[in-house]
């Protein structure tokens, strides 16, 4: 017997697959620490009874998921087929194997890597999200290219992987005998399914249900763990075909308006002023980037990489705290332009993105303004367009209608430079009232500045600071542009960030913290200078900036009109599962029940729950929470988007 042979466990056929499908789910469980090591960051004050339950719960997602991936080939190696002897179908059983499992680990190794830019695990509508993008294969290869490390990490799950099917031979029978060969065959085709579906439902009882991605908030105490015990096979497979909200019950609706309702009354005291409203989303801007925000960090030295923001601020109506509905750009416009937020699932990939609604330019637009939307990647990005053109926007204006590939930073779009100075001439160009809005694209992984600006631009503790000072300095020059023409002390300018970024400082790798953005309110005049403390969301924006121009009617928005005498001081974001904020106090829900309660403000890190021992605080809190959850996934459902007729 040569060595190979010698070293190889031999099993008869059903316990080679037990054992092979054992050693897949194995490895699947241990991608779970290398998926923690490289983002330890994300994941705080995890205790050793904490991991004992993400490691427990993670096992039960990881079964799952494996018996999503091995159902083909089991049912292959069990079916009562005499060709399971031959050479060709045991290659081909191996190969199919190899190739579902191996596919597995390879979407949890790149989640490893994608994970600090989203802070939830990947789903199947990550196809959907990038299914617009021209260069999708440019910017795969430069994001494989920058964070190359995750393929070795691959090649040595894929290798153990190789070598575990490799160790088990299956010990072939002295002499085929048919009763003994069909009968096991066919028992097995019996058992296996009842085994599959019983690691893919979660248990074998009766009442329960397929287990879902939120099943994991059962096994932790912050929902900013859920990650850690969700896998990225098991998240994609279970929203190929997603199964999108359903209706809530918290609150009967008398109870339900008494506590929370997005219909807003706008009742100005003066006539509605027909100035621009300008906005700009910049890509990526955390607040952890400003320094005007961050005066306390380093001890008081810190001194941010925006000057130019910083300058901005000190002279525009400022809200202390401002939060992202969610952690990816497609979450941002239409919390911005329609005071929809986005939840368990960005809006723009609902089937709800159809709905009526009420959006900031169709408001105008029926106000006499012209109405535009700028984002210097090519047309169909991010399916842009699309949304934009669902909100009432007339003109569009992308890499297309900048006309000049130049200026192309060969991944995302035009640098952010030039396209500034191109939305600025176009401003110009437009009859007054106008309402613009656009997108920054440079803030972005592979943070790379143009050529001639290598150098310039501190580079701080991550990359993309220095893309960070190129856009702040590219938002200088757009502004010094501007500010001599006739429009623009009639514009209102709106600036904000589509989301939080990688952060550095602890208290900005928080459930608080890693959904943190500047949102303020710039007019030239001066007139609306002020720094308040509290709470605004991206949400806020459209009513705010209907309330500023003192537009009288109804508006529906999951947001509040901040200029309002006495707005209220509270938001609400999904990070995790949907958590709010209100005063200094940040509120997150869990599955189990318990909801967890910190103090921000004298708990930055937010290490301490005071769940227990301030009830009356969270029992108010969940109530507004679930009313604000209810009157979301309702109003989605049954197409309410839209203020009562008038």
């Amino acid at each position: 017997m040569n060595r190979s042979a010698a070293n190889k466990l031999e099993l008869n056929q059903y316990a080679a697959i037990v054992v092979r499908v054992c050693w897949a789910l194995a490895l699947l469980w241990l991608t779970r620490f290398v998926f923690y090591f490289f983002n330890q960051s994300s994941f705080q004050d995890i205790s050793l009874p904490d991991w004992g339950a993400i490691l427990w719960g993670g096992l039960r997602f990881d079964m799952a998921a494996i018996c999503y991936v091995n159902s083909l080939y089991i049912i292959l190696q069990a079916a009562p087929l005499r060709a399971r002897s031959k050479h060709s179908f045991k290659q081909f059983a191996r190969g199919l194997f190899l190739f579902t499992n191996g596919l597995a680990l390879w979407v949890s190794c790149v989640d490893m890597v994608y994970f600090p830019f989203t802070l939830r695990r990947t789903t199947a509508t990550v196809v959907r999200e990038f299914a617009n993008e021209d260069n999708l294969g440019t910017i795969l290869t430069t994001a494989a290219w920058h964070y190359w490390y995750f393929l070795p990490v691959f090649l040595v799950f894929f290798w153990l992987l190789l070598v575990g099917y490799n160790r088990i031979s299956v010990k072939a029978p002295a002499s085929f005998n048919p009763t003994y060969f069909y009968t096991g065959s066919l028992g097995m085709l019996l058992l296996f399914p009842f085994l599959l579906v019983g690691g893919i439902r979660g248990d074998w009882r009766y009442s329960t249900r397929p287990i879902t991605m939120s099943n994991a908030g059962q096994y932790v105490k912050n929902p900013g763990s859920i990650p850690l015990v969700l896998n990225t096979p098991f998240c994609i497979l279970r929203t190929i075909r997603q199964q999108f909200y359903k209706a809530d019950q918290f609150f009967s609706p008398n109870q339900l308006a008494a506590i929370y309702t997005p219909v807003i009354q706008l009742n100005p005291v003066d006539t509605f002023k027909t100035e621009n409203v300008v906005i700009l989303v910049l890509e990526s801007f955390g607040r952890e980037s400003f320094g005007f925000f961050n005066r306390k960090l380093n001890n008081g030295n810190y001194k941010g990489y925006t000057p130019f923001l910083d300058s901005l601020l000190a002279k525009s109506f400022v809200i202390e705290n401002g939060f992202a509905a969610g952690r990816k750009s497609i979450d941002a416009l239409p919390a911005v332009l329609a005071s929809i937020p986005s939840g368990e699932l960005p809006f723009v990939l609902t089937p709800y993105v159809s709905n009526q609604l009420q959006s900031l330019p169709q408001v105008l637009k029926e106000k006499g303004y012209h109405t535009s939307f700028f984002h210097g990647a090519p047309n169909g990005s991010m399916g842009f367009k699309a949304f934009v053109n669902l909100l009432g926007v007339e003109h569009y204006f992308g890499k297309d209608q900048y006309g000049n590939d130049q200026d192309f930073d060969g991944t995302w779009g035009i640098w952010d430079e030039p396209f500034l100075q191109f939305f600025a001439s176009k401003l110009d160009s437009f009859p007054e009232p106008f309402q613009s809005t656009i997108f920054t694209v440079s803030s972005h992984e592979p943070f790379q500045v143009p050529a001639t600006y290598r150098g310039v631009f501190p580079k701080g503790e991550h990359p993309i600071r220095e893309v960070t000072g190129y856009t702040d300095y590219a938002l200088k020059k757009f502004f010094n542009k501007i500010k001599s023409k006739p429009w623009f002390l009639r514009t209102l300018f709106v600036i904000t960030a589509d989301h939080a970024s990688i952060s550095h400082d602890p208290s900005y790798q928080t459930a608080w913290g890693n959904m943190a953005i500047p949102i303020f309110f710039y007019h030239p005049s001066d007139k609306l200078k002020a720094f308040l403390p509290g709470n605004i969301q991206q949400t806020d924006i459209m009513p705010s900036v209907l309330g500023y121009l003192g537009y009288r009617g109804t508006v529906f928005s999951f947001g509040k009109n901040v200029f309002a005498p006495q707005p209220e001081n509270w938001v609400v974001n999904y990070y995790g599962g949907f958590q709010l904020i209100q005063n200094q106090y940040l509120y997150q829900q869990s599955e189990n029940g318990i909801g967890a309660l910190y103090d921000y403000k004298s708990d930055p890190l937010l290490q301490k729950n005071l769940a227990a021992q301030d009830k009356q605080q969270v029992i108010a809190l969940d109530s507004r929470l679930k009313a604000f959850i209810q009157q979301y996934h309702n109003r989605l459902i049954s197409n309410q988007l839209l203020p009562p007729a008038r």
